[in-house]
């Protein structure tokens, strides 16, 4: 097996926005990748972060509705892709956890139809 194949237990921490190799916290959500897949999940955190920023200053402005916002919006599909990301990695006790947070549609609608769920 190639050692880029090779899966190892990794701990995903959303609101750090952080990829460790020993648990820390307690916020962490435990997944199974390969480096390719690290790479990709680092990459999602990243482009989180950014968004993290972007509505960051956006919140200060008291006559801005939140929910007309195509920044919002954004940042609520970047959070929902990044927790797919990890739903799909994730131990059987993360994706329990991110099913309960009932923020993914495919786990709600059977008929759902993305790639990597039955």
């Amino acid at each position: 097996m190639n050692a880029t194949n090779f899966k190892r237990h990794y701990y995903v921490s959303v609101s750090g926005k952080s990829i460790e190799h020993a648990p820390s916290g307690s916020d962490q959500l435990q997944i199974l990748a390969t480096d390719g897949e690290i790479n990709t999940l680092q990459q999602l955190l990243k482009r989180e972060e950014s968004r993290d920023e972007t509505t960051a200053l956006k919140a200060p402005i008291p006559y801005k509705s939140a929910d007309h916002d195509p920044a919002g919006d954004a940042y609520d599909e970047a959070l929902i892709d990044l927790y797919r990301a990890i739903y799909k990695l994730g131990t059987s006790e993360t994706q329990q956890h991110i099913a309960g947070m009932n923020i993914l549609r495919e786990l709600k609608d059977t008929d759902y139809n993305h790639p990597g769920y039955s």
